[in-house]
């Protein structure tokens, strides 16, 4: 009889055969995804998933930008609007928008919500621009052959930004 796997040991295997067979291959992959009408990519070990948001739990006292707290399987992530956190937009309403859950290891169960996730971008096609001021979690500007720009940020230096974990008023 076959033993049926958990889809967290499905995720987690397979996370583990493309981490592997990036490196094999020498190529990076980064995740795209919009927030404040703009382009933005994360390295996948930075991430632990991106999902449907659920439903928010409004908390008082807080700063605009932060969103609410979530449950995803049985854990509390606090849920902040990127783009309102940068102050490119205002929070996004209730809807078809997706969270990026940090990964655990950064011991903060945070999460970011953004517009849309577009899937993986290759470095490989992308050009790296001069960047005079990026943000301290900014790693990178890029450039795709389409002239798409794209900013690179650190999940780990974003979530453990002073400014971002002083989310009360």
């Amino acid at each position: 009889m076959e033993t049926k796997e958990s889809l967290r040991e499905f995720q987690t295997r397979l996370a583990e055969k493309l981490k592997a067979a990036e490196a094999a291959s020498g190529a990076t992959s980064k995740l795209g995804f919009i927030a404040g009408g703009r382009h933005w990519l994360v390295s996948l070990d930075q991430i632990n998933e991106v999902v449907t948001v659920p439903g928010l739990t409004a908390v008082p006292w807080v700063k605009p930008w932060f969103a609410g707290v979530a449950s995803v399987r049985g854990a509390l992530y606090g849920c902040v609007d990127l783009a309102a956190y940068m102050g490119l937009a205002e929070p996004l309403p209730e809807g078809e928008a997706r969270l990026l859950l940090a990964h655990p290891r950064f011991g903060i169960n945070s999460a970011l919500r953004v517009e849309r996730a577009l899937g993986l971008r290759g470095i490989a096609d992308l050009e790296e621009e001069a960047a005079p001021a990026l943000a301290e979690w900014e790693l990178a500007r890029w450039r795709g052959k389409d002239g798409q720009e794209w900013t690179e940020i650190s999940m780990e230096a974003l979530v453990t930004a002073p400014t971002f974990l002083e989310a009360g008023l």
